[in-house]
């Protein structure tokens, strides 16, 4: 028998609120896989046509702060996550069209991680990923697998709580994108155009285990090093090089300290190793 909208809703509202339970902060999702909550600073009797449809908030201008959920209405996307029933049933019924239900990623106290194997482009994420372990020397433990409509795989992980894991696509490897600070991932049980989303056999129970140090360092980029110049000698080569006295070039021949200079790192050496 085919679940009715108001089946899915209930449905998704059962499944967010018992990953609530887990400690992990949750948001209404359309079929689309997109909040369910519209912006409430969509206004559009004072916008221009360029500036409609983007939260008044997000307006660029010096006079437009960016609003996070500060203004105690719903509408925030990721900022709206909680793991308090009380309000994750307010969410839900402020949006009775939800159909799923999305999971916010880097807050406390799995500071969740979602590797996001993706198959729709046509490569191998999993064997791509694979290919990461071996090289960097890691292995993904035994932690929660969501299958999704389209056969792919989120791979959830726990970081530490104090690194930032960025949003990112395609940058580790083709196929393969992160959701980290700022992201959410699908929670299994959310009924999308597609499809439904489910654990893998054997992992509903599992907590999300800690991220292998060495693939946290791979989803962490490292800071831009900036090297500074090094001063320049008041006598170059060039300068006691082209001297006609021998008694000046010798005089203005550096002193050996009998050490040897250490290496120098240049602006254009990589930052990051090769993936």
């Amino acid at each position: 028998m085919a679940t009715t909208d108001r089946q899915a809703t209930t449905l998704a509202l059962a499944h967010a609120l018992s990953a609530a339970e887990r400690g992990l902060a949750v948001i209404p999702l359309s079929r689309t896989k997109l909040p369910a909550l519209r912006s409430p600073h969509r206004a559009t009797s004072d916008r221009t046509p360029s500036d409609r449809g983007t939260p008044r908030h997000d307006v660029p201008g010096p006079t437009a702060p960016v609003c996070h959920g500060e203004c105690g209405r719903f509408g925030h996307g990721v900022y709206d996550a909680s793991t308090d029933p009380r309000r994750i049933r307010r969410l839900f019924a402020a949006a009775p069209w939800a159909t799923g239900y999305g999971i916010a990623c880097g807050l406390h106290p799995h500071f969740l991680i979602g590797i996001d194997l993706d198959t729709k482009s046509g490569t191998d994420s999993s064997a791509a990923l694979r290919e990461l372990a071996l090289r960097h020397l890691f292995t993904i433990p035994d932690t929660v697998v969501v299958l999704t409509p389209s056969g792919g795989r989120h791979v959830w992980l726990s970081g530490p709580p104090d690194v930032v894991v960025p949003n990112s696509a395609g940058r580790l490897a083709p196929g393969i994108d992160i959701r980290g600070a700022g992201g959410y991932l699908v929670g299994p049980g959310s009924r999308t155009r597609h499809g439904v989303y489910s654990t893998a056999p054997g992992t509903a129970r599992l907590a999300p285990a800690p991220c292998p140090t060495a693939l946290l360092r791979l989803l962490t980029p490292r800071p831009a090093r900036t090297t500074p110049r090094p001063r320049r000698r008041a006598n170059t080569a060039r300068d006691w090089s082209s001297s006609s006295s021998p008694h000046t070039r010798a005089s203005a021949t550096p002193a050996c300290s009998g050490r040897l200079a250490a290496p120098t790192r240049t602006a254009s050496a990589p930052i990051c190793p090769p993936l």
